[in-house]
């Protein structure tokens, strides 16, 4: 039943379904009419059957017929009777009683106490960070702990490097890992030197020059080609089972004829750069009788060049292997991790843009710190997890990177020449000659003070070499007393740093004791170790009291509904009974003549 509180007498009829009422006794008529015809017609058969009484004669064919019948009228009569009753009750009572009473009797004893540590009272070895800013000319010293650490190095990347071994390497200072950011001033350079020999940005100059034959060749198609290096070196391969065995086809192929080569599949990073324990900064070491990153330097600048001429975007990653530090414990956080792997990307991105590559066609990807050294299980020690990896975005072709060690052994004149930018197909995507620098009477002008460029033999680096410049260009800036930036030189490249621009240190350690730092001459301490504190107090209250309190709610609420439908209906119909129509006997005596 429906819900009839508030429904106008209307609705309540409507909901009664008095139309439904009415509708099914008309229809009823209509059914009955119905019936009347269908049993007329059924009676057909019984008018057509020959009857041997009669001569083997019908009915119908002495002129006899079915009848049928029809209401000629009817009336439907219909009366109703509807009584509605809606009932609400609502009742609400409340009893509130309550009684207190207080008794008491209290004493207080409260004593306070508290205490400030750099190393807290806890036992527990957590991962702690101060923070030192050290202008790259500083010449002063940083105290830790008591130890003192003299700046030292002919440049600013010289002497901070120089402080990070120092730091790290005493453990009576108890820091046992500290990383560098340098400070983000920028400068004004320009050189009327050839940009396919000297490249500058707003903090670097590199020198690019010298080298070997190098090329990349292109491979997104399993099919027989001819790579043709040189007017007398003609690579042949033939397609393979997949488009990765034609690769690993061509590489070999390529070797079989002289060359070095380095096959990249889709995915893979395109270069891998490996790191000491704890450091970010890129060199060349031995380690268990491997060499790492020899022309480590050399070959991202071809990469930065490669990248530039295609448009690529470039993408580098830094890692960190899953030994732990001095003093560091399993519960300690891999946050300092995760830093040194994103300052070790940093680093190849830095050398990267100095080669030439747009600042805005590389990015960083946040490390993972040493998530996948752990993964990978194996000795903590691991360099193959010290490292940071370039991958080329998006690219789809294999590629097969070669270089000649001999001079007969040249590149050039190549095909199938794929070196435009978006091209498909097999073949060379990019050509580096070596070129010799000669940069006599060239220069390059730094914030208005202007410094001639210089080949001559230096620091043991062949004189016109790449190295050659950058260590002279250094050289000079450094012994010029006028200007307010030093500079340091990696292989080719010589990056600028401002004297008052200071180099942002983290210090790192998970000892509990006490370690005080401070600075002179240019060093200062932005924030030491974290602090911890720790208080106590005692608070004690004793009585008696008695709090009693009673109440009772009763809500009542009810509602009824009732509803009566009362009434009677009759039908009144006349029958009249009519002849078949006369269409009907004669079509069904045309149809019985065509089948005597």
């Amino acid at each position: 039943m429906a819900d009839y509180d508030g429904l106008t007498p209307g609705q309540v009829l409507a909901d009664a379904s008095v139309a439904e009422f009415i509708k099914a006794l008309g229809l009823s008529i209509a059914e009955a009419q119905k019936a009347l015809d269908e049993n007329s017609v059924d009676q057909i058969g019984e008018f057509l059957t020959p009857r041997p009484g009669l001569d083997g004669k019908s009915l119908l064919d002495l002129g006899l017929s079915p009848a049928f019948y029809h209401y000629q009228h009817a009336d439907i009569s219909c009366s109703l009777q509807l009584s509605l009753r809606v009932e609400k009750d609502l009742s609400v009572g409340l009893n509130l009683n309550g009684s207190f009473s207080d008794n008491q009797t209290s004493s207080s004893n409260e004593s306070q106490s508290s205490e400030s540590s750099e190393s807290g009272s806890s036992t527990v070895s957590r991962e702690r960070t101060a923070e030192v800013s050290v202008h790259s000319s500083s010449t002063g010293a940083l105290t830790i702990g008591g130890r003192q650490f003299t700046l030292t190095g002919d440049d600013p990347l010289a002497r901070i490097r120089a402080l990070q071994d120092a730091v790290t390497a005493d453990e009576q200072a108890g820091v046992p890992r500290l990383l560098y950011a340098p400070g983000d001033r920028t400068f004004t350079i320009t050189t009327d030197a050839d940009a396919s020999k000297v490249e500058t940005t707003d903090r670097t100059v590199a020198f690019k020059g010298g080298g070997f034959d190098r090329c990349v060749i292109q491979i997104d198609e399993n099919t027989a080609t001819d790579y043709v290096f040189n007017g007398s070196v003609t690579v042949n391969t033939t397609a393979q089972g997949s488009l990765q065995a034609y690769a690993d086809h061509v590489e070999a192929q390529v070797e079989a004829a002289g060359y070095v080569a380095s096959l990249f599949a889709p995915g893979t990073p395109i270069t891998t750069e490996y790191f000491k324990t704890g450091r970010h900064n890129l060199e060349t070491f031995d380690l268990n009788g491997t060499t790492y990153n020899d022309g480590a330097f050399q070959s991202l600048a071809y990469l930065a060049q490669f990248a530039k001429d295609h448009n690529f975007d470039l993408e580098v990653e830094g890692f960190a292997d899953a030994q732990r530090y001095r003093g560091q414990s399993p519960s300690s956080s891999d946050q300092s991790n995760i830093e040194l792997g994103n300052r070790r990307a940093d680093e190849i991105i830095r050398i990267l843009v100095a080669n030439g590559l747009p600042a805005n066609k590389v990015t960083r990807k946040t490390s993972r710190g040493s998530a996948d050294a752990i993964a990978a299980g194996g000795p903590a020690d691991n360099v193959a997890f010290r490292k940071a990896e370039v991958r080329i975005k998006n690219r789809t072709a294999y590629y097969l990177i070669v270089h000649s060690t001999s001079g007969s052994l040249t590149i050039q004149d190549v095909t199938p020449d794929k070196t435009t930018p978006g091209s498909t197909g097999n073949g060379f995507a990019w050509l580096y000659r070596p070129q010799p620098l000669a940069l006599s009477g060239k220069s390059v002008t730094i914030d208005g003070t202007n410094f001639p460029f210089s080949g001559a033999s230096a620091g043991g680096h062949a004189a016109g070499s790449p190295s050659a410049y950058a260590e002279n260009l250094k050289n000079d800036i450094n012994a010029n007393g006028g200007v307010d930036f030093g500079a340091s030189a990696e292989a080719n490249v010589v990056s600028l740093f401002g004297d008052s621009t200071p180099f942002q240190l983290i210090l790192v350690s998970s000892e509990e004791r006490s370690i005080q730092i401070s600075g002179t001459e240019g060093i200062t301490v932005t924030r030491q170790f974290s602090r911890t504190e720790s208080s106590s107090m005692t608070r004690q209250n004793t009585g008696n009291r008695a709090v009693a309190v009673g109440a009772s709610l009763d809500v009542r609420f009810s509602r009824q509904f009732e509803m009566n439908v009362t009434g009677n209906s009759a039908i009144s119909a006349r029958l009249v009974s009519i002849p078949a129509p006369p269409e009907f006997l004669e079509t069904i005596k045309s149809y019985l003549s065509q089948n005597d």
